[in-house]
C-alpha cells in the first residue's frame, strides 16, 4: 500500500484557489494550526472553509484573507478569547468574507 504520509509543505501544495477546505478540531482544540500557518505562506485565494466549530486554524486563513467564505455553526476562540477576530474583521470591517452560519 502506498504511504499517505507527506510533509507539511507537500500537503499545503495540494491546496489551490477556490477549493473548499473542511478544517477539523473544535475552537481551540485539535485544530491543524501548523497546517494553517504553513498555508498562510502560500499565494492561495478565494478558499471556502467549513467546520462545525472552527477556531484558531480557520481564523488564521480568514485573517490572511485567503478565504472568501466561511461555513460554520459557531466560530470562536473559546469563552476566554471570544469570537474569531479574523472572521469578524473580514465580515464586519472589510466585508470581504461571506459568513454562512448553519447550526
Amino acid at each position: 500500500m502506498k504511504s499517505k504520509l507527506m510533509s507539511l509543505s507537500q500537503a499545503t501544495d495540494l491546496i489551490k484557489d477556490n477549493m473548499l477546505l473542511a478544517i477539523g478540531g473544535n475552537a481551540m482544540h485539535r485544530t491543524p494550526t501548523l497546517f494553517s500557518l504553513a498555508l498562510s505562506k502560500k499565494p492561495v485565494k478565494n478558499l471556502k472553509v467549513c467546520g462545525a466549530a472552527p477556531g484558531l486554524a480557520t481564523d488564521i486563513i480568514l485573517a490572511n484573507m485567503q478565504a472568501d467564505t466561511s461555513y460554520f455553526g459557531f466560530s470562536g476562540l473559546e469563552n476566554e478569547a471570544g469570537l474569531s477576530p479574523g472572521m469578524r474583521q473580514g465580515m464586519e470591517g472589510e466585508g470581504k468574507i461571506k459568513a454562512i452560519e448553519g447550526s
